[in-house]
């Protein structure tokens, strides 16, 4: 499930994965623990990065945020007596220490001593942005999660991430978009320990109605050259590749694609201006990784009389690698290094190399400057092919839900009680009713206060219609009530919807939502009196989500209308014809649909809503996009506006049979035969066609791995070591495992050919340099360092002892052939 997406982690640069574990994944029931079965299958991922020569991060939390649902947390444990989650409470840290407990012992055989690929651990998570607001007894918690992590006794380190308050035993990491910030105070506190940046951002979330977020390329391997240039060891992208939140995974408001803007979208295709030009940044990096993880951090040369301009050199004069930085937002600058002239782009980092014997040095990459394949792949985006044919229109069928009976409804209480305490989270809907003398001589509203996150409205069964509110804050709905109600009573009934339970505030066990405040009618207070309630949309369904088999129950023949508010409809595929294309990412084209669930045979693929995102003219983050300056996605960048937030939804190819159908369960309304499926497109550049050669990737999703992060030089070392070994805060690195990444011959074959006919010394040592360029992310990156040692001694020894240039150029091809043949 998990090979083709580590596998392109790996062509892109990457040595280790990082993944976050899923408490209500891994026990959704108290005391009944699954590491096995589909998603759940931690073993397997594990195994997975071993066999790809991936090392592997594992953030086990137990609190995740990720913007998952009850950010990883289970529903039982809100039912503990006197819990309070990410505290020091003995309740919550019981159960924490327990589950712990239980991942360490299920992946203890895959520690380093055992030839695993597990370099680290991590407990808790983002807790420094909290541990303030409870005081004392979060300083308390911190140091429990510590001295906890330490008493599992395993040979890999642990960590906290945006860890603020000190805690013994782990090493702090930051997350953030940049973070070189963070480093000159790190070194004087933490000198012992390595730089860790276990998040950084490349995209970000995206909810219903917004438009989609989008971090410049440009600016992106800025942050990455900036934080090793300013002495960072580890980087780690959240995420690499994002995924799909199926079914109700989601945290508030967020949508069911998890894409991110990834490097590998949630199909598993390469996001190619994304992942080529921060390869190439990856290979310079792992290239040289001797020269960055084994010399001291360098302190900052100025470069000309700018003060937004510095070098920061690793090596010495004879040989180095040199980051040149320029933080002007606006200006291009011209500095002079090293006798070169060199023009440092605005808001960009240069990577410059200098080999020993050599004259000058080389510009190996800059973070502002995109490669002909990039451009072409900007040029030519992804996007989706309708795929015709394969959705059988002239046999949908249909089956009205409709407002359940007074007789269905077997919670009653005095007035609405909160909604998760009815459901339990194991539905998205509650129904409410009462029955009230009627208010409503004229006409009025309906008002609903401190409700969320959605309510429909009836009376009498008449729809007054839908209101929703915003992430995390709950809203007030009002719904206008004509005249009309003649009756000296009147029905009023209400479906609560969640969109999600929080990932990220204080005290998420009192977390509420439904009908929280005062229900008036028409000005009069109803609500306390007999109300009557129901979990999920059906009294008929045995799954309070599920749709029923297309064979159990009477379903209808759609007649070509839209129909009334809550309705499934069945829809038969061709699979034959869609697995046909053996390659083929598919989705379900929803764009004639309003809002509801969908789902594959037995398999739910999550909530849709077809809301549109602000237009350009109406929202300024849409407005404008260029790099240079901090970014922030809630400022700038802002794509795709004036257009539906999301359309397509992912169908993973693996949840076909033979005889699939779609159920779609409509809450508005739509028109079901305009649904398509098409399949997602992610063009190669045509230059890279040859390199990927006969590559063909299964079709795969990283849920377990929705942190699906990969540092660069990372913690090889540390499946060498035992943790008190990790004194060196950068030694511990060397012997880390660079990625090699393979790509064509024709650029290091083109400057060998030069070699032989070199006119004279300078001009052998020039081909000679480019011959070496070229064979970065190609031949063994330790072996090409030997090599060029070797070959350059003997060059200035024979030009010592004026031996003929076309002598010594044939010796130089005659040890360098091996690497082109």
């Amino acid at each position: 499930m998990w090979d083709s997406l580590m596998k392109k982690a790996k062509l892109g640069g990457l040595n280790t994965i990082d993944t976050y574990v899923f408490w209500n994944i891994h026990e959704p029931t108290k005391g009944d623990y699954d590491f096995a079965t589909d998603r759940a299958n931690l073993p397997l991922f594990l195994r997975t990065a071993r066999d790809n020569g991936l090392f592997v991060m594992l953030r086990i939390g137990p609190y995740v945020c990720s913007e998952w649902n009850f950010g990883g947390f289970p529903q039982w444990l809100r039912h503990e007596p006197d819990v309070v989650f990410r505290t020091y409470s003995k309740s919550f840290m019981d159960n924490m220490r327990r589950f712990v407990g239980k991942v360490v012992s299920v992946t203890r055989k895959y520690m380093p001593e055992y030839g695993g690929p597990i370099i680290g651990m991590q407990i808790e998570n983002e807790y420094g942005d909290h541990q303030w607001e409870f005081g004392e007894d979060g300083n308390r918690y911190a140091d429990w999660c510590g001295d906890t992590a330490q008493s599992f006794n395993i040979t890999v380190p642990w960590i906290m991430c945006r860890q603020y308050y000190p805690v013994a035993g782990v090493i702090p990491t930051q997350n953030d978009f940049y973070c070189d910030q963070y480093l000159d105070r790190y070194h004087e506190q933490y000198p012992q320990f390595p730089d860790m940046w276990t998040e950084m951002w490349p995209g970000w979330f995206q909810r219903w109605g917004e438009a989609a977020p989008y971090r410049p390329i440009e600016d992106i391997s800025y942050a990455v050259a900036k934080w090793f240039a300013y002495g960072g060891t580890y980087v780690s992208y959240y995420m690499y590749q994002g995924g799909t939140n199926f079914g109700r995974t989601s945290g508030p408001f967020i949508l069911t694609s998890y894409d991110y803007d990834g490097f590998i979208d949630e199909y598993g295709l390469e996001n190619w201006p994304k992942y080529l030009h921060l390869r190439e940044l990856h290979r310079v990096l792992l290239n040289n990784a001797p020269f960055i993880t084994g010399n001291p951090v360098p302190e900052p040369q100025p470069l000309g009389n700018r003060q937004e301009t510095s070098a920061r050199v690793y090596g010495n004069g004879d040989e180095y690698l040199a980051f040149l930085v320029n933080t002007a937002e606006r200006s291009n600058i011209t500095v002079v290094f090293d006798q070169v002239e060199i023009d440092l782009h605005r808001w960009s980092v240069t990577l410059v190399r200098k080999r020993r014997g050599e004259m000058y040095p080389t510009i190996l990459y800059n973070t502002a400057t995109l490669s002909p394949d990039v451009r072409r792949a900007q040029a030519h985006p992804s996007g989706f092919e309708t795929i015709g044919g394969v959705v059988e229109t002239e046999s949908i069928r249909e089956l009205s839900i409709g407002i359940p009976r007074s007789s269905d409804m077997h919670v009653h209480a005095t007035q609405p009680l909160e909604h998760i305490s009815v459901t339990d989270d194991r539905t998205d809907y509650l129904w409410y009713r009462t029955t009230v003398s009627n208010p409503c001589s004229e006409a009025g509203q309906l008002v609903l206060k401190d409700a969320g996150d959605v309510a429909y409205a009836f009376i009498d069964d008449r729809a007054l219609g839908m209101r929703h509110g915003r992430q995390d804050s709950l809203a007030t709905f009002a719904f206008d009530v004509s005249k009309g109600f003649k009756n000296d009573t009147v029905t009023v009934s209400i479906l609560s919807q969640t969109m999600g339970m929080a990932h990220n505030q204080q005290h998420m066990e009192s977390y509420a939502r439904g009908l929280l405040g005062s229900v008036t009618l028409c000005g009069r207070d109803i609500t306390e009196g007999k109300w009557l309630m129901m979990p999920g949309l059906s009294s008929k369904s045995k799954d309070q989500e599920a749709p029923p088999a297309i064979d159990a129950v009477h379903w209808t023949s759609y007649r070509g209308k839209s129909g009334s508010h809550f309705r499934w409809y069945a829809i038969k595929l061709d699979a034959d014809k869609l697995l046909a294309d053996s390659d083929a990412r598919l989705a379900v084209d929803l764009s004639s649909m309003s809002k509801g669930q969908l789902w594959i045979n037995q398999h739910h693929l999550g909530r849709y809503w077809l809301r549109l995102a602000p237009s350009k003219q109406d929202y300024s983050p849409c407005q404008h996009c260029e790099y240079g300056g901090w970014f922030w996605p809630d400022s700038t960048c802002r794509q795709k506006c004036g257009e539906i937030s999301q359309r397509y939804y992912h169908l993973p190819r693996s949840y076909l049979t033979a005889k699939s159908y779609l159920y779609v369960m409509e809450e508005i309304g739509g028109r079901p035969e305009n649904i398509a499926i098409a399949k997602r497109v992610s063009r190669l550049p045509k230059e890279e066609e040859e390199e990927r050669g006969e590559w063909k990737d299964v079709l795969c999703r990283v849920v377990l791995a929705v942190c699906a992060a990969a540092a660069l030089l990372g913690l090889g070392a540390a499946a060498r070591m035992l943790y008190d070994q990790y004194a060196a805060r950068r030694g511990y690195l060397r012997s880390a495992i660079p990625t090699l990444v393979r790509r064509d011959m024709n650029g290091a074959v083109a400057a060998y050919n030069t070699i032989a006919g070199s006119a004279n010394d300078a001009a052998l040592v020039s081909n000679v340099n480019t011959f070496y360029a070229n064979l970065n992310g190609v031949a063994d990156p330790t072996e090409i360092t030997q090599s060029e040692k070797q070959v350059s001694d003997q060059i200035q020894a024979n030009n010592k002892n004026k031996v003929p240039t076309s002598q010594t150029a044939a010796w130089v091809a005659s040890v360098l052939v091996h690497f082109v043949q």
